[in-house]
């Protein structure tokens, strides 16, 4: 994009930005890099278009700089059986709430022992654990909207391995620790599964689950409005705006969830999702 940085607004005209994405494409560039500048060459010329700088945006080339959804795995019920088998006894919980409640990796690490309701079957997301990779730091913080503060309903079956953790693994503060007492870190839940995932032959990431969970409670019947509830995918405003999910809903689809865990057909679920991130 260097060869358009020197060169007036006026001066780049369509042919000058097909020219320059024919080569970048030629060039030793990603395709992910070529597209995430060809989107900011657009944003600036719809910015001077809308300034009176020019009077057509150059960025005409179909399909250039989309961002394509990417095609992700998702585990059966089965292969859910064999993950929580194959994985270290400590991290099964971890497992279990990312597949069948789709809680993300820091919501698992950020939930506190006080989230875990053993009573009524509930977990309450409140904060997300960050661990910066440039850095050792890792801290709490509030989900990014109201969304994401959200009770979830456990399934029936998964309530004994909640209870199992809670005994044997959970901190007096923290439900997920490590060996050394001290709130238990990502990668070690990543590690852990990418073990477990090698024994077993499941080609599908820990963040996968998450979408396996949204998969497996629109096969056990949650409207889209229950997934945006249940996953925290949607903003208060947003849900209260265009979808309303009937209070209650969540605790039926967490036991239907149960039902297909125990008699399930896996083959009718599909083997990808589509999802935009």
């Amino acid at each position: 994009m260097t060869e358009l940085l020197d060169l007036p607004l006026i001066a780049i005209t369509p042919p000058v930005v097909r020219s320059w994405y024919a080569k970048a494409l030629l060039g030793k560039g990603g395709k992910t890099s070529i597209g995430q500048s060809y989107r900011f060459l657009r944003a600036v010329m719809n910015s001077a278009k809308r300034d009176g700088a020019i009077v057509i945006n150059p960025c005409q080339i179909p399909g250039a700089g989309s961002d394509k959804a990417k095609e992700r795995g998702i585990a059966n019920p089965g292969q859910i059986v064999e993950l929580v088998e194959a994985i270290t006894p400590r991290y099964r919980a971890a497992v279990l709430l990312a597949a069948w409640c789709g809680l993300r990796r820091g919501e698992v690490c950020g939930l506190r022992t006080a989230d875990v309701d053993l009573v009524d079957g509930v977990v309450w997301v409140r904060k997300n654990r960050v661990e910066l990779l440039e850095s050792p730091k890792k801290y709490d913080k509030d989900p990014k909207t109201d969304a994401g503060r959200r009770p979830v309903s456990v399934p029936p079956h998964v309530m004994p391995y909640l209870r199992d953790h809670m005994k044997e693994w959970a901190g007096r503060d923290r439900f997920f620790v490590g060996r050394d007492g001290q709130p238990m870190r990502g990668n070690a839940v990543y590690q852990a599964f990418v073990r477990a995932r090698v024994k077993v032959g499941v080609d599908v990431s820990y963040h996968d689950l998450r979408h396996t969970g949204q998969t497996l409670a629109a096969s056990a019947g949650a409207t889209l409005a229950d997934l945006k509830k249940r996953l925290g995918h949607a903003s208060a405003a947003a849900s209260l705006r265009y979808l309303h999910a009937v209070e209650g809903r969540d605790k039926e689809v967490a036991d239907q969830l149960s039902k297909l865990a125990a008699h399930g057909n896996a083959a009718k679920l599909p083997k990808t999702i589509i999802v935009k991130h």
